[in-house]
């Protein structure tokens, strides 16, 4: 009996260490599910990332267009691009010329059949017009012109030196005024590069010229605009707010960065570029003033956040706007997520709608903060976070919470757009320069073309019928 009691003992005893282990090992797996879980989620949360980088880098890298607009996509948008609406048959022929745009007269008379030759009756007169140019072979002669100067020099016995009625050039052949302001257009209105220009130069006009004579041309035009540059920066400077925005441009010896900046005033058209910089918060104070008190209007970019006084910087909604856009259309996103980002897109798109219509109305301090104050609980619900919301979603809201304040000074301020496009435009011209040109070889060539792309800009975006004659009163006397 005693033998049998032992062995049932040790029958339980084998079951509780079988209990024992089996416990053992299932807390261990429990343990090892929590871990892989963990860097699951981990892992999901990087690919993600990865998905979302490499779509960013294929639209910058190979122009990835975006998809079509669907229903999702913001309708005050819509359209907007290429005109939008239906045109008429007559918006796509050319406007009948002015008479005094008229240059010559061909008459094309028929008094008999050309193919019978039988008399024609009825013969009636229709108008049309066709606009040409001279042959490209005959523009030097029209535009070239070479004038033989014979300057008297001689001794005056009282001021004991030698006199002439007009300065003695250092070469016996020089380039004129005229070609000069001819290549700064070319250079920086058609965003010619440097062959571009002697090409034109030697085909077009028969003249040679070399890349030190076009340097040495930008250079001293630049000099005697900068004049003109300083009015210009003063002008911007004073405006109650300003655009400000920075992309890449190469500097390659001496240069203090690769990055172009522009500053816009919001009252006119004209603009400031500082080109050769670094992408720091310098810049903004260089180009805007040490004291700067006006409002600057940009991207969220870190270096604009501590630039201007409190409660004087304007964020762009077209940035976040863009952002969601994008990020709703990711291919990178599981479905779930997918639609958590439409629905933020939506509900963003139509606050910015929101903004823009109070924005373009008249200005009431008491409404607008009335107005403000409501589109700001709107703002928080949108910006909250969610379960199921993309780790760059979260990124994007966290971002909009923490400068909540900037993103309504369009509201309360008067005249302050709710966007940076007009920087961004301003940027645009440059960009397609870039393209061509591939930056700047020295410092001092960027400081040139600081000073005329500055000017030349403004001028042209004031009016392009008088730009030669406004250029021309901007240069100073020459040395």
């Amino acid at each position: 009996m005693e033998t049998g009691k032992r062995g049932i003992q040790t029958i339980e005893q084998r079951q509780r260490q079988v209990i024992i282990r089996l416990t053992n090992e299932n807390r261990k797996l429990r343990e090892r599910v929590v871990i892989l879980e963990a860097e699951n989620k981990f892992l999901k949360e990087k690919l993600e990332k990865a998905m979302l980088y490499i779509e960013e880098l294929q639209r910058v890298v190979f122009r990835k267009k975006h998809k079509q607009k669907g229903k999702d996509d913001d309708p005050l948008n819509q359209g907007q691009k290429g005109g939008g609406g239906n045109r008429s048959a007559e918006s796509y022929r050319r406007a009948v010329p002015k008479p005094e745009d008229i240059t010559d007269t061909e008459i094309h008379h028929a008094d008999n059949c050309p193919d019978c030759q039988n008399e024609l009756r009825r013969i009636k007169i229709v108008e049309f017009f066709q606009e040409d140019i001279l042959s490209p072979d005959e523009w030097f002669k029209i535009l070239k012109k070479v004038i033989r100067k014979q300057i008297s020099i001689g001794f005056c016995p009282n001021c004991k030196k030698k006199v002439s009625q007009v300065p003695i050039p250092k070469q016996r052949v020089t380039l004129g005024e005229n070609i000069r302001e001819l290549i700064v257009f070319q250079s920086t209105i058609q965003q010619l590069s440097y062959s571009q220009i002697k090409e034109f130069a030697n085909v077009c006009l028969r003249i040679n010229i070399s890349d030190g004579e076009i340097a040495n041309i930008l250079k001293n035009q630049a000099n005697r605009l900068k004049p003109a540059f300083e009015d210009l920066k003063k002008n911007i400077r004073n405006q109650k707010g300003a655009h400000f925005d920075e992309t890449g441009w190469k500097t390659s010896r001496g240069g203090l960065g690769d990055f172009v900046w522009a500053m816009c005033g919001i009252e006119n058209k004209d603009v400031l570029y500082l080109f050769g910089k670094s992408r720091g918060k310098g810049n903004i104070a260089e180009m805007a003033g040490e004291q700067y008190e006006g409002i600057g209007i940009s991207d969220n970019y870190g270096a604009y956040k501590n630039a201007f006084l409190k409660g004087k910087h304007a964020l762009c909604w077209a940035h976040p706007h863009r952002k969601l856009r994008d990020l709703k259309d990711s291919d990178g996103l599981s479905e779930e997520k997918k639609e958590n980002a439409k629905n933020t897109y939506r509900e963003f798109a139509e606050l910015y709608r929101k903004v823009r219509e109070t924005n373009q109305q008249e200005f009431n301090r008491e409404n607008r903060l009335e107005k403000s104050t409501e589109l700001e609980r709107e703002f928080d619900q949108i910006t909250e976070l969610h379960l199921n919301d993309p780790i760059k979603l979260k990124q994007i809201k966290n971002g909009l919470k923490v400068q909540k304040h900037c993103y309504f000074i369009c509201i309360t301020e008067p005249n302050i757009p709710p966007d940076n496009n007009k920087a961004e435009r301003a940027l645009r011209h440059l960009i397609i320069k870039r393209k061509k040109s591939f930056g700047s070889k020295t410092h001092k060539g960027a400081e040139v073309f600081s000073v005329l792309y500055s000017v030349v800009m403004s001028l042209w975006h004031r009016s392009k019928e008088t730009f030669f004659s406004s250029y021309q009163s901007a240069l100073s006397p020459a040395n």
